[in-house]
């Protein structure tokens, strides 16, 4: 797949080193031209061997699938003509930044990747890879595949959603489907909550979220669930 990495941060040039050691053709962009052109030169000193350079426009206009790491900004600022980016799928990893510097964090009324679909209308935007720290992608995919770290992708493009699992795969991944972009309001505090795991409670950047569907019990050993309006009422509302 080719991939374009607009702002190419610690996130674009690792994930986008990892899509090109997997045999992706990645692009990275940036506003600085030697940024962009270190990443690729680590990209192919890593085994890429399809790995570019140029600005943010070049990339957006290069990848089927892009990369947008520029958090909260109008895509015009970043692109320039945003009708590049139609029919593609566009991956929001970004988080609010931490209120000065604590974890005093507003509930979230409009996620950033909604934010984004509204001034993309023509793009498919994929909210993920925003609940890990960049750190976990220098380790060998083959180790991290073992810990079955998940990936949390919203979207209101089924398509799009299996695209971007694919790409999370590639990286040693375990893709969580999360239905509609809508969805990204909760994923986008997950964000938070691993940012407080490493930061916070001084776990490291090694901390990563994991969802397991663990084998049942015995049924019934205390009595089992006993059924409830309130049950019934958001089990049917969750199908």
């Amino acid at each position: 797949m080719k991939i374009g990495i607009v702002g190419t941060g610690n996130m674009g040039r690792i994930l986008g080193c990892g899509w090109g050691v997997c045999g992706h053709e990645v692009f990275f962009g940036a506003r600085d031209p030697q940024t962009a052109i270190d990443a690729a030169d680590l990209a192919r000193a890593n085994g890429a061997v399809h790995a570019q350079a140029g600005s943010n426009r070049d990339a957006a206009v290069f990848g089927d699938a892009i990369f947008y790491s520029v958090r909260d900004v109008h895509p015009a600022q970043v692109i320039g003509d945003i009708s590049v980016l139609d029919g593609k799928v566009v991956i929001d990893p970004n988080n609010w930044p931490v209120p000065e510097g604590r974890f005093d964090f507003a509930p979230v009324a409009q996620s950033l990747a909604e934010k984004l679909q509204g001034w993309l209308p023509g793009s498919q935007v994929v909210k993920c890879f925003n609940t890990m720290a960049q750190e976990l992608f220098e380790m060998p995919v083959n180790r991290l595949r073992a810990h079955e770290v998940s990936a949390f992708i919203a979207s209101d493009h089924a398509e799009a959603r299996h695209t971007v699992a694919g790409l999370a795969r590639d990286l040693g991944l375990a893709p969580v489907d999360m239905g509609p972009l809508r969805n990204a309001r909760i994923v986008e505090p997950l964000g938070d909550v691993i940012r407080y795991l490493i930061l916070g409670a001084g776990l490291g950047p090694y901390a990563a979220l994991k969802v397991d569907v663990l084998q049942p019990g015995d049924a019934g050993r205390f009595g089992g669930r006993h059924a409830s309006a309130w049950w019934a009422r958001n089990a049917e509302a969750a199908r």
